[in-house]
């Protein structure tokens, strides 16, 4: 099958879904060729950033559809402001330590598009309904149509266009993923879920249960130590052996509710005021026709080579998907394999070795896409195989500097500082409160 219409005089059609962070990496650099491609993005808010947006409001915007973001207002970066930068616009520091600001994020997105001149490639208030793929005869050859519907939130009219590739840009922290806890429905205290957390003053004198004890977990829980009473993390794997704050108790997993009290398998039991989940978010793209060939079970979205190219449709690509990883390098190395092989760079390889790649590797579908201090590795090899510039090698080092720290410390360690040399050539962290 061929990947795109081979009519020379035709540009590429790109539909980009989204225009947070991976929507705009789209476009920066969709527009950099506009010769080959023909780009345009489509945004269900009125603004650019996504994720990163803060808003004091939960439940439904102004259109009925469930808030977005999950930003709560005091958020810093648990990953280091220097390894987030794009590679091309290496702009972004912190003032002090290297977990900065949510506001800094968003005002270098916001540079970057400004920069790069994408803005007007952009429609706002436009909710994609459907994705739906058509294989059609081109010569002696197949290639895929994709038809998108979009309606306009201000006018409520649908349309529907076609393109030749399609960019999904929509992440992976919108919709909570609420576990099942015995009893939990008679709990007469506040539920809820990380993604709702806005404000700790919210929670002064409070004893809290929090569920959970990866990264929001333990970012929130640290955030809200100077303000609650007591807060109970239950965690249900390993013990947390970093540093926390002495408000924080660590407690062993639920067995059940009763009341306001929680008992955990040991059979100790706590009483709390406020059950906050700390689980996660459920993978969805319920605008994906079964024409695009793509299932999402448990978190894991198949089949997908190198966490970006659906194998089924190699025309369709996703680049936000994965977890536990530094996103917007990500984007960028994701972003240019994608269009590389749009431009026929490189040739992907057969279908029966994507689908290799493709397979799940541990035990649990859910953790499929978390990548941490393997994301490097999945860098390389995307720019390895397309024949682009890497991350520079000494990100990783940074990282994995950052990476100690933060297992000996999650109270501090957003206060500590990379410092990467002006050549590259190494780096060190510093504390810097």
């Amino acid at each position: 099958m061929n990947l795109v219409n081979t009519d020379s005089k035709k540009k590429v059609r790109v539909c980009v879904i989204g225009s947070g962070a991976a929507g705009l990496c789209a476009l920066r650099h969709l527009s950099s060729d506009l010769d080959y491609f023909e780009p345009e993005a489509f945004e269900q808010t009125g603004n650019i950033g996504g994720i990163w947006i803060y808003t004091e409001k939960i439940g439904l915007d102004e259109n009925g559809f469930p808030i977005h973001t999950s930003m709560y207002r005091d958020l810093r970066s648990n990953a280091p402001c220097e390894l987030m930068n794009f590679p091309d616009f290496r702009t972004m520091k912190g003032n002090k330590g290297s977990g900065v600001h949510r506001e800094i994020l968003l005002s270098y997105l916001r540079d970057y598009a400004n920069h790069f001149q994408i803005l007007h490639f952009i429609k706002f208030f436009k909710k994609i309904e459907e994705v739906r793929a058509e294989i059609i005869q081109s010569g002696d050859k197949n290639i895929t149509i994709w038809h998108v519907k979009i309606k306009d939130l201000n006018t409520m009219e649908i349309v529907c266009k076609e393109y030749d590739a399609i960019m999904v840009c929509t992440g992976n922290y919108s919709r909570p993923n609420i576990p099942i806890v015995s009893g939990i429905e008679n709990f007469p205290g506040q539920i809820l879920h990380s993604h709702t957390y806005r404000k700790p003053e919210e929670f002064i004198g409070k004893n809290i249960l929090i569920f959970g004890s990866a990264f929001s977990a333990t970012d929130i829980g640290v955030e809200l130590s100077t303000y609650a009473n007591v807060i109970y993390m239950s965690n249900r794997g390993e013990r947390i052996t970093s540093k926390l704050p002495p408000s924080i108790i660590q407690v062993p997993n639920i067995k059940c509710v009763e009341g306001n009290k929680i008992y955990f398998i040991d059979g100790s039991s706590v009483i709390v005021d406020v059950f906050m989940y700390c689980t996660g978010y459920l993978m969805e793209f319920p605008f994906l026709d079964k024409s695009c060939a793509i299932s999402v079970d448990d978190n894991f979205v198949y089949p997908l080579y190198k966490h970006t190219i659906n194998i089924n449709q190699p025309t369709m690509c996703f680049l936000g998907i994965n977890s536990y990883v530094i996103t917007f390098p990500m984007f960028h190395v994701k972003a240019l394999f994608f269009l590389y092989m749009l431009k026929k760079r490189f040739k992907l390889p057969s279908k029966e070795i994507m689908l290799e790649d493709a397979k799940l590797k541990g035990n649990k579908k859910r953790h499929a896409h978390r990548l941490f201090l393997s994301q490097y590795d999945l860098f390389d090899s995307l720019a390895h195989e397309a024949g682009f510039q890497p991350i520079p090698h000494i990100f990783r080092k940074a990282l994995d500097l950052w990476t100690i720290v933060r297992e000996d410390d999650l109270w501090h360690y957003k206060d500590y500082k990379i410092i990467i040399n002006n050549d590259d050539s190494d780096a060190e962290i510093v504390y810097s409160p």
